[in-house]
């Protein structure tokens, strides 16, 4: 007697099919065994050869599936397992018209999945032929199962909180929260749910990648994958209604992380004050640890010539080439003629005398020619020292600062204007604050950082010698003079001394960019400040008294 399951695969299967025997394959000495035809169609699945495995199907199934809609059926399955790799088994045991054996399939996500596969035979005219099912096409299947693959998004999303504690950010994807308010805005950047298929389809029509984060600029946006965590994957079967039926394979996501930054809340707040809504940023670092301790505006946000603010640098080069010493003296001009060029000082003041003068007052037609004496290429090698021209390497978004390569700086007066901060040199006020900082901290300079947990050993930057401690001693000295009889006294504060250097940068035809970065005490850096305002005039006039507020309030001054 043909058992019940047999016989449903014989009408299945159409007419004029001998079903096998149902107690054992080949118990007839009259019958082929299976065991051939079976392993046949296994290695031809193993080897990709989908004609191949459809040559071996009874020729009636044939007749109603195109080979095309057999094909479709393995590749739709492989790209939602992620299939790799198939490699069936050389076992096979007889069951009520199958032929059972396994199947271990390598997937990307799942890794390798190892499952029975059932493959129900028939004979036709003599001949051995698999009767083929969907449940065929991916080991484990049941009849009337498909596969699918679930993405387990975390429902949560981590805490970013600043130092000592206080919640800048909190809540999931869908409803986030921001405590702090507008202090925090810029830095903290917001979240929106990933883009829908028809926004990603125009995203890429855009040339943009098609994934996009939760985070959506700031701290949310390159912290993304630490805030909301990665997902998990679960391969499965459903049926018709899409029930699950059982689960072939999982991988598990890494949880969302809460996250501990640098910044102080009360610090952030005295910056977004002292800034005052202009266009622009302000910059605090700790010159100890090298924690960013406050980022107001567009402190991390954005690249603009430096301006004179760059002069650190420059005299950083100058003495460091031993060509120069602070007592170096220069004629006293309105400017300097470079290949044929007048190069002005700011207000075509006449200006001279010592180095630490010259950069007391910010003297064009002093280092103008001080860069040229130094070269294209010392000016280079000193201002990628100083972090320029490589990532901010902290975990924000923030721009690289450039200094031009040398084959750019053709002649003495491209260089010259490079060495007062304009022909191409760019900085964010986080990069003219960090060599502030490593002047302050007698040549170290401790990279800048905002995250303090999770901390991977990736993320931290050693710190490391700039400029020799001779060096750093006269720059801090002339960055002494800048404030106290310089181009920076509105920066000066009762009591403490504070060390800086002012910047004026032209952009385009319209008002200058304002500049001033500054540490204090100057003897012993407990803060280091650096303000930009973009068309905000003079640095000493409009940035240096941003710059007195801010280091007045950090170390407790009225």
């Amino acid at each position: 007697m043909v058992s019940a399951v047999v016989a449903v695969a014989v009408l299945a299967a159409g007419g004029g099919l001998l079903a096998l025997h149902a107690s054992r394959f080949g118990s007839d000495p009259s019958r082929p065994s299976a065991q051939p035809v079976v392993a046949a169609f296994l290695d031809q699945w193993r080897s990709g050869d989908y004609a191949g495995m459809y040559a071996l199907l009874a020729p009636s199934q044939r007749a109603r599936l195109s080979l095309q809609t057999f094909t479709s059926a393995y590749t739709r399955d492989d790209t939602i397992a992620g299939v790799m790799a198939v490699r069936p088994s050389n076992r096979f045991q007889a069951f009520r018209g199958h032929l059972v054996t396994t199947v271990a399939v390598r997937t990307r996500k799942f890794g390798w999945l190892v499952n029975p596969l059932s493959v129900p035979v028939v004979i036709v005219r003599k001949r051995l032929c698999v009767l083929w099912s969907s449940a065929l096409a991916f080991p484990g299947l049941q009849p009337g199962g498909r596969l699918v693959r679930r993405v387990l998004v975390p429902k949560t999303r981590g805490l970013i909180r600043a130092e000592g504690g206080a919640i800048l950010a909190e809540g999931p994807a869908s409803a986030r929260v921001y405590p702090q308010g507008a202090p925090f805005a810029l830095i903290t950047g917001g979240v929106k749910p990933p883009a829908t298929r028809d926004e990603r389809a125009a995203r890429v029509a855009a040339g943009w990648p098609a994934r996009e984060p939760y985070g959506q600029a700031g701290l949310e946006q390159s912290l993304d994958r630490v805030l909301a965590g990665t997902p998990g994957f679960e391969l499965a079967e459903v049926d018709a209604k899409g029930v699950t039926m059982q689960i072939l394979g999982s991988r598990a996501g890494v949880p969302p992380h809460n996250v501990m930054t640098t910044l102080r809340p009360t610090l952030q707040a005295d910056a977004v004050n002292a800034l005052g809504g202009r266009y622009g940023g302000v910059v605090v670092l700790n010159p100890a640890t090298g924690g960013v301790l406050a980022d107001a505006g567009l402190g991390m946000d954005v690249i603009q010539p430096p301006g004179s603010t760059f002069k650190m640098v420059t005299a950083s080069a100058a003495l460091a080439s031993h060509k120069f010493t602070p007592a170096s003296t220069f004629a006293y001009a309105h400017y300097v003629d470079l290949n044929g060029w007048r190069l002005h000082n700011f207000h075509s003041e006449y200006c001279g005398g010592s180095l630490v003068e010259a950069f007391a007052v910010s003297c064009n037609s002093v280092f103008a020619p001080v860069a040229d004496a130094v070269g294209a290429k010392a000016m280079l090698a000193m201002a990628d020292r100083y972090g320029f021209n490589r990532p901010a390497g902290l975990a924000y978004p923030a721009p690289t600062s450039v200094f031009p390569n040398p084959t750019i700086l053709n002649d003495d007066l491209m260089v010259g204007e490079s060495g007062i901060g304009q022909g191409g040199v760019e900085a964010s006020p986080l990069q003219m604050a960090t060599v502030a900082e490593t002047i302050g901290n007698l040549g170290i300079d401790r990279p800048p950082h905002i995250v303090l947990l999770p901390q991977r050993a990736s993320d931290v930057q050693r710190p490391h010698r700039v400029i020799p401690v001779p060096v750093a001693e006269d720059l801090r000295t002339m960055m002494e003079a800048v404030v106290n009889y310089g181009t920076g006294i509105s920066a000066q504060l009762p009591g403490v001394q504070v060390a800086g250097k002012t910047g004026t940068s032209q952009v385009g035809s319209g008002p200058s960019d304002a500049w001033f970065a500054a540490f204090a005490p100057a003897d012993r850096p407990q803060y280091v400040v650096c303000v930009l305002v973009i068309r905000g005039g003079v640095g000493g006039v409009t940035a240096a008294p941003i710059a007195r507020q801010v280091l007045a309030d950090a170390l407790g001054i009225q």
